[in-house]
């Protein structure tokens, strides 16, 4: 059986991929696409950026279809699911052909013959087609620059690095690969360097006496790394009664999305940083200028180490961009299913969490376990996840409230025609509530009141309100929120997505049609002190935040 380890090695054999699947029902066509992809996707032997790549495809494919196909008409959805699918992994995939062919036409042979099942199939292969094309340069060919840290005539390990190019890709929803670059790793000589390296080296280590039964079997249960294993979790949700067609191709679109925009993120970080593993900094403790680290000659990790640079953590970005798309889905106020996933590389062993955040920390705890990441860079991956998450939130968000579908794959918005950083205030006002909702009082937005900066720091322009947005060339727009989406932090205004036009003035920003709001900070509206007696007061609190203006 071959070790799938690491991101950018290939997976285990389907035989152990059916381990994956946490239960036996059958919701629908889009949620048995999505497993029986997976199961494709594994039999390929591709590593797991490329086999995220490819799951986000089929999924932007299969939405595509769900929407163009006849509505109402679980013939036509069925067979365009089916098509869609077909279409876009034989392109991706051409050595599985067989298999899928033969999944294809037992999938069809299910479906009643007639007319919503050939429109279906043509809806299918539409939709792929569309997003095949859009999706052709985004792994266009381009040099590997990466270059093994070495003094002349030293030999270095000659084994080839994971994903050097993943950072010049196209993301589906970032701005670019860099938009949620994190800052550099603790400096060596810090008191945090020296308690993350103490406690890889006790727990993570091959031979390890601290590290308890209970965290080995964590460890390598995510050792695998393979799509599957998070896939399963999101059916977790998509299992849950009373969803349709159209809401679980939504959901695994905006996942797989965002699955391959973390990737492109994670290693975008990774190769910018080129942060040693454990492996080397633990056998060279004595070079790290810190007297509180001592080197261990001998030091191995529990699992293989995965050929990239160790920050931050791959698997912490994704579970954690995996989960804030599933809270968006569900709701802050629904309850949330249990979740399960299964993992090859753990004999088939079931895992089920009762919270996303427990998901999540147990993805991060399992990499230290493993000793490969040291803890700060699994807490990085984790925070980037939660933004790669928020961003795609907004997507999920902006076609759960307008209908409106996506573009055939292509990014959304377009084109990053500006970014400017906010500081300022978010004014409330404290307000008598009308008798039909209960009466009392509560605190009412009002208006932004903002200075804008340029990315060297330099004043740019004002946020006002309406919402406007005035540069300082003169040119204005006036925006309207399309979808708001939770932020990563919980004393943070939503992230925004707004339409925008013009409100006067040629310049910087005339041509802007769409404005994000993220990365913000502060700015929620106050807990107390609104009541009878204090109606008419106002309350400015402090905010930053990121404005993306997008354009044709």
């Amino acid at each position: 059986m071959k070790n799938a380890t690491e991101i950018g090695l290939a997976g285990l054999t389907v035989v152990a991929l059916a381990a994956l699947t946490t239960t036996s029902a059958r919701a629908d066509a889009v949620t048995d696409w999505n497993l029986k992809a997976g199961e494709l996707v594994v039999e390929s032997k591709m590593g797991t950026p490329p086999a995220n790549r490819v799951m986000a495809i089929v999924q932007t494919a299969v939405l595509g279809a769900v929407q163009a196909a006849p509505a109402n008409e679980p013939a036509a959805i069925a067979s365009a699911v089916a098509a869609a699918n077909r279409a876009t992994l034989a392109k991706l995939l051409p050595a599985q052909q067989a298999a899928i062919d033969a999944a294809y036409q037992a999938a069809l042979a299910a479906v009643p013959e007639g007319k919503a099942k050939t429109a279906g199939i043509a809806a299918g292969e539409h939709a792929a087609a569309t997003v095949l094309a859009a999706r052709a340069a985004d792994l266009a060919p381009a040099p590997d620059r990466y270059r093994p840290h070495a003094s002349a005539g030293a030999y270095v390990p000659t084994a080839a690095v994971a994903a050097t190019q993943w950072p010049q890709r196209q993301p589906w929803l970032l701005a670019s690969a860099a938009q949620f670059r994190p800052g550099p790793p603790p400096a060596l000589d810090s008191e945090r360097w020296a308690r993350d390296y103490e406690e890889i080296r006790a727990l993570g280590g091959r031979s390890s006496t601290r590290r308890s039964a209970e965290q080995t079997e964590i460890a390598r249960f995510w050792e695998y790394s393979m799509p599957p294993i998070y896939y399963a979790v999101v059916r977790s949700v998509a299992l849950a009664p009373g969803r349709d067609e159209l809401r679980n191709a939504r959901l695994f679109a905006t996942v797989a999305q965002a699955m391959d925009d973390a990737l492109i993120a994670v290693f975008d970080a990774k190769y910018h940083y080129n942060f040693w593993r454990p492996v080397t900094a633990i056998r060279n403790g004595d070079a790290d200028g810190n007297p509180a680290t001592q080197p261990e000659p001998g030091w191995q990790p529990m699992i293989d180490t995965p050929m990239h640079p160790e920050y931050p953590s791959a698997h912490s970005i994704l579970a954690a961009t995996v989960a804030t798309v599933l809270q968006a889905d569900v709701g802050s106020g629904a309850p949330m299913p249990e979740l399960a996933s299964s993992s090859p590389t753990a004999k088939g062993a079931t895992r089920r969490w009762s919270r996303l955040g427990d998901f999540v920390q147990e993805v991060s705890d399992a990499r230290v376990y493993e000793g490969v990441h040291f803890r700060y860079a699994t807490e990085v991956g984790s925070a980037m996840g939660r933004q790669v998450g928020a961003l795609a939130a907004l997507s999920l968000k902006q076609q759960q409230q307008t209908g409106a579908p996506r573009a055939g794959g292509e990014p959304q918005p377009a084109k990053l025609l500006d970014q400017v950083s906010a500081r300022g205030v978010q004014i409330y006002e404290c307000r008598a509530a009308p008798a039909a909702q209960g009466g009392g009082a509560g605190w009412v937005f009002v208006a932004p009141e903002a200075e804008l900066f340029d990315a060297q720091g330099r004043p740019s322009g004002r946020h006002y309100a309406g919402p406007h947005w005035e540069a300082a060339d003169g040119s204005r727009i006036v925006g309207q929120a399309l979808a708001r989406a939770d932020a990563p932090q919980d004393d943070a205004i939503p992230w925004l997505l707004l339409s925008a036009r013009s409100a006067g003035g040629a310049g910087r920003y005339a041509a802007v049609t769409r404005v994000q709001r993220v990365n913000t900070s502060g700015g929620v509206a106050p807990s107390g002190g609104c009541d009878g007696g204090s109606v008419g007061v106002t309350a400015r609190v402090p905010y930053e935040a990121d404005y993306l203006m997008f354009g044709a």
